[in-house]
């Protein structure tokens, strides 16, 4: 653009509200400028700004053309026409009209000196002009225009910009109803190169192939390789149609071939069949209309937005798709295409199959795929309890490998090839979180495997493996029918039977009928000074066996087999170390993990939640644990889940966030029979106790124990008998303190777990002041910062702690974000006469903490007995928070917390977590639902 051309800037802030906001200005000021052209590329948003403005001028004072390519000047030159002709009177009677074009580059350059001449007369006319213009087109009006109108510097230019990242993810959670994870966020930005036009087509499209799921007040990218779809009549593939038969064919060939760069135009000619006149001719059609682009060296086409690109993929029929994969794939292997991405190579000789070379296709997707899932996890996915590798995790290199797997075994003609190759793709569908594919792959294995002889350890994974997927699909009518094994499809062999019955057993908490099945299989003996492993196949049965067995056994209260296993050389690693976070024992996790040659990243997500929470590690625990329950993850064991969701709750409620906590424990509750569920009326009785509803508290607690019992489970009782002493201690309830006491102290002789111990003595102290220290030594003994902070906080209650050392569990809690915790231990502070540090960090939390309560809906009387402090004291509280906020009632102060989501203060590292599940109310503790 010459430099008299060069638009002179509009102070406008950032933001579109804003942008049309500084344009209706600029046009209704009088010494304003008489035109604005705003400038950008196509879906940018110039049609909508500009429906924006004429909204603001009203439809009495506003004149709106769109141009277009075919009718460049019919409609304007109408108008013109209309316009010149009305008498100076009727004019006077219209004062400051605008005339809107849209799409202006398509004007012809007749139309366009008519309108120029009618700005320069605007003082006498009173028309003011506002006119979009597309710069990625190329039309032959679009500099002449900019020339025109901007001389004289009659005319402002707005340029319209792409979004930032912070206006995508608001456009994108405007549009699905929910905030977008960052990965989502990503995702849609590399499609529409931020376009807000493009964003609103993508959700749609996205949304439609069930690529995105608005799970937890979030909205989470389910499948990163999902093709993106529209309904027929969406106007994008209306206009794509309307350009030619021919147009359309060679859009969607040049679709799937582009990334064949050079070559695409030649092998679009030959799949199509049409001439190379004929696709370069498209080509351009498709280039005016903004759709391509060519490189600056007159060589590669490139399509603007990715997004059409994939949408176009996906309006390709199901021969036309394979004819181009065909196509696509001959010419690399002849060398006359280069591909820079093996995935598409890959992507399309699955799609191609049998109409290709099956033995190279077969030997090639194997490589890769096994290549692929190499690079994307340490190591392979496992069942029962095993590693999950980086679960969830899809997007990038590989995030197809379970089809091309697949695809190489409909390709063998090895029936024991083909068998091997289905079970590796059922663990990378496993390992990716595509739980429908993985357990559509393993019951199709299964009734090809359950009839071939010396199968038995393969069996035996391939049952477990579609027991945890029907657990993660919420199958239990199919896990009951198992468990019962009334009638069984495959060919009849009595160890498969009982370990994969054992193996739906546990699945539903049934301990018990484990060990039953169980009892008849050989105990498996590791071989002295090695690990289980190297006793051979034979062994396998009896070794899955023994891990059920020993792991039922630890959650009835005997440990003994499961302890036999820890401290000997057959090391079960992840199952094991997964049951020992659940159970709190954080040291013996870690020593177990080591020896087994484990790191936590290889565990699964819940058990790499619990493992952060133990840590203290709080915003990473409730990072992992939202990354668990979101669509696509790998599924965890149950134990771990219920282990993650009570964790979570229990950091979610000492950060103040009741509401959310109370939402996760009834999403625990929404799944159904889950083993070990009682641990959930810990954080459930715990938010009751809080809000001063002893009664209610006591009825969750009886409600766990009755439930714990009838499932014969005897793990994490020692929790809820703790919280039940607590309870006891507040009431003044001495029978029910005394009946905690001989429970807690029965599960701590039965498990003798450290925390099981922890909480025994916890529980004699109230009783007996003088079995204080005993207890403080254990818990520190624990090596968990939170634990020991509540701990002390409870022996200093009941009298059996110097009361100084609340000064060291208040810094424990600070690094944690334990804002309502901290609140409730600065009162106890105070009436023992300990000083609270820092008065300025005080007065922040205390604030943020009461921001926190009020968007939940508290109101005055609740949080007076959250934070254990008067109701006129909390009045007075708010009435400052008011005045210093600027807010003016607690609707806004809800709203503003979540929509900014603010940072509390880095003194106490607390942040406001995002909602880790859908919105609901607190229940009672109820097990089935």
């Amino acid at each position: 653009m010459p430099d008299r051309c060069r638009p002179r800037p509009v102070e406008l802030s950032s933001g579109r509200d804003r942008q049309v906001r500084g344009i209706v200005d600029a046009i209704a000021d009088p010494a304003g400028p008489r035109a604005v052209l705003i400038l950008g590329t196509g879906g940018t948003g110039l049609s909508t700004v500009l429906k924006q403005v004429c909204q603001e001028f009203g439809e009495d004072r506003t004149w709106f053309v769109a141009a277009r390519p075919r009718q460049p000047h019919s409609a304007l030159g109408n108008v013109l026409n209309n316009f010149r002709a009305l008498r100076p009177t009727e004019r006077s009677d219209r004062p400051g009209t605008v005339l809107a074009i849209d799409d202006a580059q398509w004007v012809d350059a007749g139309t366009i000196r008519r309108l120029t001449s009618m700005v320069r007369a605007s003082d006498d006319t009173g028309l003011r002009c506002v006119c979009t213009v597309r710069v990625d087109v190329p039309a032959a009006a679009q500099p002449h225009l900019v020339s025109e109108l901007v001389d004289q510097r009659l005319v402002d230019v707005v340029w319209l910009r792409p979004l930032d990242d912070t206006g995508l993810a608001a456009m994108i959670g405007e549009r699905s109803g929910a905030e977008p994870t960052a990965e989502l966020v990503r995702h849609v930005g590399r499609l529409t190169r931020n376009r807000p036009k493009a964003v609103g087509i993508a959700i749609d499209a996205l949304t439609a192939a069930d690529g995105i799921r608005v799970v937890d007040l979030r909205t989470h990218l389910v499948r990163p390789d999902a093709v993106p779809t529209l309904r027929p009549q969406h106007r994008l593939l209306q206009e794509l149609r309307g350009l030619g038969a021919t147009t359309w064919s060679v859009a969607k060939a040049a679709a799937v071939l582009n990334p064949l760069a050079d070559a695409m135009p030649e092998l679009v000619a030959e799949a199509t069949g049409l001439s190379h006149t004929e696709v370069t001719e498209a080509l351009h059609v498709l280039r005016a209309n903004g759709v391509v682009r060519q490189a600056r060296d007159g060589g590669r086409w490139i399509f603007r937005l990715p997004l059409v690109q994939r949408i176009l993929i996906g309006q390709t029929g199901p021969y036309e798709r394979r004819r181009l994969a065909e196509v696509a794939v001959t010419a690399v292997w002849a060398g006359r295409a280069l591909c820079t991405d093996p995935d598409y190579l890959a992507d399309q000789q699955a799609c191609a199959g049998r109409m290709l070379d099956e033995q190279r296709v077969k030997a090639e997707l194997l490589a890769h795929a096994r290549a692929s899932t190499c690079r994307t996890s340490g190591s392979g996915p496992h069942f029962g309890g095993g590693a999950a590798g980086p679960s969830g995790s899809r997007s990038g290199s590989g995030a197809n490998a379970g089809v091309w797997l697949r695809v190489a075994a409909e390709l063998s003609s090895d029936e024991a090839e083909r068998v091997r190759i289905l079970w590796e793709a059922a663990r990378v569908f496993a390992a990716q979180g595509r739980t429908a594919e993985g357990l559509a792959t393993v019951e199709s294995l299964l009734n090809d495997v359950s009839t071939q002889p010396g199968c038995t350890s393969l069996l035996i994974d391939i049952h477990l493996a579609r027991i945890s997927m029907l657990r993660a699909t919420g199958n239990q009518a199919a896990l009951n029918w198992l468990t019962r094994g009334e009638t069984w499809p495959w060919a009849p062999d009595p160890l498969v039977q009982a370990v994969t019955r054992a193996g739906a057993s546990y699945a539903l908490g049934q301990w018990q009928r484990v060990r039953e099945l169980l009892d008849g299989i050989p105990r498996h003996q590791a071989p002295s000074g090695g690990h289980g492993d190297q006793a051979g196949l034979r062994d396998y049965p009896a070794r899955r066996a023994e891990v059920l067995g020993s792991l039922a056994a630890l959650w009835q209260g005997d440990p003994d087999r499961f302890t036999e296993h820890l401290s000997g050389p057959d090391q079960r690693g992840f199952p094991y170390t997964a049951a020992l976070l659940t159970l709190g024992e954080l040291t013996a996790a870690e020593r177990t993990l080591t020896r087994s040659g484990g790191r936590p990243e290889q565990l699964a997500l819940a058990d790499q939640a619990v493992l952060a929470a133990r840590r203290g590690e709080f915003t990473l625990a409730l990072k992992l644990t939202r990354r668990c329950l979101a669509p696509g993850a790998m599924p965890s064991s149950d134990a771990s889940r219920v282990g993650m969701m009570q964790t979570a709750a229990l950091i979610l409620l000492a950060r103040g966030q009741l509401r959310r906590a109370s939402e996760l424990v009834d999403r625990g509750h929404g799944s159904g029979r889950t083993p070990l569920l009682h641990l959930l009326a810990v954080p459930q009785a715990r938010a009751a106790m809080a809000l001063g509803e002893h009664r209610r508290a006591a009825h969750i607690l009886d409600q766990a124990v009755t439930y714990a019992a009838h499932g014969d489970t005897v793990a994490g009782t020692d929790e809820v008998w703790f919280a039940s002493a607590q309870l006891a201690t507040a009431t003044g309830d001495r029978d029910r303190l005394d009946m905690c006491l001989r429970e807690a102290e029965t599960v701590a002789s039965k498990l003798g777990t450290h925390r099981a111990i922890t909480h025994s003595l916890l529980v004699r102290a109230a009783v007996d002041p003088h079995s204080g220290p005993a207890a403080l030594k254990t818990a520190r003994a624990l090596g968990q910062p939170f634990e020991l902070a509540m701990a002390i906080e409870h022996l200093v209650r009941v009298g059996a702690a110097d009361p100084q050392l609340l000064r060291e569990a208040y810094g424990l809690l600070g690094p944690l974000g334990a804002l309502l915790v901290r609140a409730r231990m600065r009162t106890l502070m105070r009436e023992h006469d300990v000083a609270v540090p820092d008065r300025q960090a005080v007065v922040e939390e205390n604030e943020r903490l009461l921001a926190v309560l009020v968007a939940q809906g508290f109101g005055n009387q609740q949080i007076s007995a959250l934070l254990s402090v008067s109701r006129r004291s909390i009045e007075s509280r708010l009435t400052r928070l008011f005045s210093r906020s600027g807010y003016r009632s607690r609707l806004e102060l809800a709203m503003a917390m979540l929509r900014d989501r603010p940072e509390p203060p880095l003194t106490v590292n607390a942040c406001a977590e995002p909602s880790l599940t859908a919105s609901g109310s607190a229940a009672p503790f109820s097990p089935g639902g």
